[in-house]
């Protein structure tokens, strides 16, 4: 399948797939309110979850949907589509210092047993900095300038970044091998989320902690501003969590996810759950 690309001229070479969540094909569910042509967002008609139908296949993410492309285009986009909320959004940047905000990694370095420590979509390596000096750091990134970025970070300290998707970067590791995982603005990226989810239970030691961050579905805003919404991000954004959609997926995976009660308002645009293998 290929559609118009909105990051290049030539076609995006595209895939369909099952709803990630109850494997659904919705083959007849109609696009949603969401959606942004060529991009359908669709709720499976069977269990709920919003996500996109048709992803871009993995290769058109390496360079022409890399995100740094995609990221900057959106900024374009929403400037001009959405001048007033773009502008309200800039001024009022202060308002994000309002509130203490805790980051996954300040949970990793708080919580997690010494050992090695995945970042999957590690980007240009900002997060891997921040580990305390007890941990080895790794990363999975799927684009290329990224993934060069990054490995600044980890030079000199034991490990180092994987250039591929999540899925097959992490599997080339053993089983046991991670303590913790960082998975901070990644996993609404990724169209084989289960899998990944999957994979990383397995890599995970006995006692490993992985700590997720994603935009809230369920969140307060999402309702009001809908299509506007911030979590709204296509093509980068393929799936769409509330917390019983993520900690469905997760038990499907095999690990068992927590919400910290302050990290995971309604109020809030994001949220923060950790995961830890089932027992």
């Amino acid at each position: 399948m290929q559609t118009p690309g909105a990051a290049a001229d030539a076609p995006i070479r595209m895939r369909r797939r099952a709803c990630p969540i109850c494997d659904n094909p919705n083959p007849e569910t109609p696009a949603g309110p969401y959606s942004r042509a060529p991009w359908d967002v669709i709720a499976c008609a069977g269990c709920g979850f919003v996500h996109m139908r048709d992803v871009p296949e993995t290769a058109e993410l390496v360079e022409t949907l890399a995100w740094e492309k995609t990221y900057a285009a959106e900024a374009v986009r929403r400037t001009r589509d959405q001048p007033v909320i773009a502008w309200l959004d800039a001024k009022t940047r202060w308002r994000l210092g309002l509130f203490p905000r805790v980051e996954p990694v300040a949970i990793i370095n708080d919580r997690a047993a010494t050992g090695p420590v995945i970042d999957l979509g590690c980007g240009s390596g900002g997060h891997l900095r921040n580990l305390d000096a007890r941990f080895t750091p790794y990363g999975v990134e799927i684009s290329r300038v990224l993934a060069e970025r990054a490995t600044e970070y980890v030079a000199g300290r034991g490990g180092h970044i994987v250039q591929d998707s999540a899925h097959i970067g992490l599997a080339g590791f053993p089983d046991g091998f991670f303590a913790g995982a960082l998975l901070r603005s990644y996993l609404e990226h990724d169209a084989d989320a289960a899998a990944v989810l999957a994979v990383l239970a397995r890599k995970l030691r006995p006692d490993g902690l992985a700590v997720v961050k994603v935009p809230n579905f369920g969140s307060l805003n999402r309702r009001v501003m809908r299509a506007d919404w911030c979590g709204i991000r296509l093509p980068d954004h393929v799936n769409y969590f509330t917390p019983a959609s993520l900690a469905a997926m997760a038990r499907r995976a095999g690990l068992t996810a927590h919400f910290p009660f302050l990290l995971s308002l309604p109020t809030d645009d994001n949220m923060i759950a950790t995961l830890r293998r089932t027992a």
